[in-house]
């Protein structure tokens, strides 16, 4: 074994995952089933959907504790998404379309991410790949200069229409120090204003 080459390869992306996949996110809370397009970005630190209306919403991969498909997915408890899905059909084939990530910054406070896609075993593929992403060892031990770049791939996929960054991004990412923030962007002749 050479000492030039490492002993473990960082995670490989899918195509598919990069590509994306349409489905409808749904909500037990809110009764609420929205069509999102969910992927993976192309270096596997974020699971992210897209809505209509190109809002998106980010989910980091480490912070994924388990992925369900099949029966083992979450069901809808309210009548209103059961009748969205046709759930109480005898022909439904609801199961095989069903993918639930389960995401928490541990074990006890778990928050579940429900999803259903428009073809049969779709799910199944997701939650395997997105699973081996989330469990790689690279992901939990990785290095200082793959946590800058994590957040460089999350600001670069948040551009406006004029293929910028925001300045609300840079206070998104960090929340704790807004004055902090504001020094370092006057510092480097950048707006700090909306």
């Amino acid at each position: 074994m050479s000492l030039l080459n490492p002993v473990l390869q960082p995670p490989g992306v899918k195509a598919y995952l990069s590509q994306g996949e349409r489905f409808i996110r749904w909500d037990d809370e809110t009764t609420i089933a929205s069509p999102v397009i969910l992927r993976v970005d192309p270096k596997g630190y974020y699971l992210y959907w897209t809505y209509q209306s190109k809002e998106m919403e980010f989910l980091d991969i480490t912070s994924i504790r388990d992925t369900r498909f099949g029966k083992f997915a979450k069901m809808p408890k309210s009548q209103k998404l059961r009748d969205v899905f046709n759930m109480d059909l005898p022909d439904n084939n609801f199961l095989l379309k069903t993918l639930t990530v389960v995401s928490g910054p541990d074990m006890v406070d778990l928050t579940f991410h429900n999803f259903v896609s428009y073809k049969e075993n779709v799910g199944k593929d997701w939650a395997e790949d997105v699973l081996a992403l989330a469990k790689h060892p690279l992901m939990a031990n990785a290095s200082r200069g793959t946590f800058l770049d994590k957040g460089l791939v999350k600001l670069k996929m948040q551009l406006n229409p004029e293929g910028k960054i925001p300045v609300k991004n840079f206070f998104q990412m960090f929340p704790a120090d807004r004055k902090r923030v504001e020094a370092a962007l006057s510092a480097c002749h950048l707006p700090k204003g909306k």
